[in-house]
């Protein structure tokens, strides 16, 4: 079986390409990111749901250090912290930090799940995807 240099090509295609952690348009006008990769809908490869799962798995767990800030975020079962995990992974932190009265809520000893679930319930997230929020707010409540 034949071996190929693929580290020396990396090397080498790493200084020529770049690298870019936004998405931006490439000499030949794709849409392009990282090193060289077109993501271009017409003409690009995308990325694999492979490589969409690694980058999914990168987030969440970078999306579970930022509820640590909170310190009551361990001491939630996983079904709730999930709630929070997902509501800061669409939300972001800064936004999530607006829900005051969610938050608080679950800061209390014992948390009260019933009033985060009905604050979460009463945003504007809520309206823009009530199914989500809806089924959110259900597993807050357990």
């Amino acid at each position: 079986m034949r071996m190929y240099p693929v580290h020396e090509i990396a090397e080498s295609l790493k200084r020529e390409e770049g690298y870019r952690a936004f998405c931006y348009t490439c000499t030949a006008g794709a849409h392009t990111v990282g090193y060289g990769r077109n993501i271009d809908a017409d003409g690009g490869i995308g990325i694999s749901e492979d490589e969409a799962d690694y980058l999914l798995r990168n987030d969440i767990e970078r999306t579970i250090a930022e509820c640590k800030r909170w310190a009551w975020f361990d001491d939630l079962d996983p079904g709730r912290q999930s709630v929070v995990v997902q509501l800061c992974f669409q939300l972001g932190a800064p936004r999530l930090s607006q829900f005051k009265l969610m938050l608080a809520a679950l800061s209390q000893q014992p948390p009260d799940y019933e009033t985060a679930a009905d604050e979460l319930l009463d945003s504007r997230f809520a309206t823009q995807v009530p199914e989500r929020a809806n089924r959110l707010a259900d597993q807050m409540r357990g």
